[in-house]
């Protein structure tokens, strides 16, 4: 991951060249602008310099604080990015360890319950890491043995986490959402809504429980699992930027549950 000062285009020696450049510039405008407001007035020479002086200082102290600021929102970011990384190293390694375990088993009932594992910790880590505090994660398994035009994709097991509202349990593919849900399924694709307000009438949610949301399609090969899903109560709380991380989660739980031998 790139350092945050670079890709502002401020090294540590930039960023004080071009600190003591806008000191100097600031000051020197002041002095002149000052000047300029003054000059022709008919008032005492101390009185000439204290209004000069007052001017340059106040100026010099508006720059400086300005200069700050970068620093601050530079410290900020660097900040922000080890906390970000050591959070996917929290996430990352326990998860692949977890894929090791699912690969090595020895039996159907150990990477059965490896694998509701796995479900149910990304389900949660996708809730907790995209978007604010009250977004909900949940995981929409595809229902075995139903017939084309009568397939289901529904939350099982209580796969679900985030704010304490429950989210709509099965899409069907005889309505017209769940169709969609399918269809993004079987493309192997991904969707992000931004509002939800904005979808056509039959694609809008049957309640307010929710106004964005991103569902990628959990699928290896030509065999799909389900349908991972995020969701935020207002408009906003989720971008296109986070469809690639749900994306991520969602891949390597269809790595996870592929596994079968």
């Amino acid at each position: 991951m790139r350092d945050s000062t670079r890709s502002l285009g401020l090294g540590t020696g930039e960023g004080l060249h071009m600190g003591w450049g806008a000191f100097s510039a600031g000051a020197l405008a002041v002095l002149a602008y000052v000047a300029q407001m003054v000059i022709g007035l008919d008032m005492a020479t101390w009185l000439f310099w204290v209004i000069t002086g007052v001017g340059s200082v106040a100026t010099v102290a508006t720059v400086w604080l300005a200069s700050r600021r970068v620093t601050t929102a530079n410290e900020a970011a660097k900040a922000a990015t080890k906390n970000q990384r050591r959070a996917f190293e929290d996430v990352l390694v326990p998860l692949a360890s977890n894929l090791g375990q699912i690969v090595s088993s020895s039996t159907k009932a150990e990477r059965t319950a490896l694998q509701q594992q796995t479900k149910q910790a990304i389900v949660s880590l996708t809730a907790s890491l995209i978007g604010p505090q009250d977004v909900r994660a949940c995981f929409l398994e595809q229902v075995p043995g139903t017939p084309l035009g009568q397939r289901e994709v529904k939350c099982r097991n209580s796969l679900w986490s985030g704010r304490n509202v429950a989210p709509v349990t099965t899409f069907r593919e005889a309505d017209l959402r769940g169709k969609e849900l399918l269809k993004l399924l079987d493309d192997g694709t991904s969707t992000f809504v931004g509002n939800v307000d904005q979808l056509p009438a039959a694609l809008k949610p049957d309640s307010d429980s929710y106004k964005t949301y991103i569902a990628c399609s959990v699928k290896v090969g030509d065999e799909s699992f389900g349908v991972l899903a995020v969701d935020g109560l207002r408009p906003g709380d989720l971008h296109q930027d986070d469809v690639t991380m749900v994306g991520v989660f969602a891949r390597m739980l269809g790595v996870a549950l592929a596994v079968k031998k």
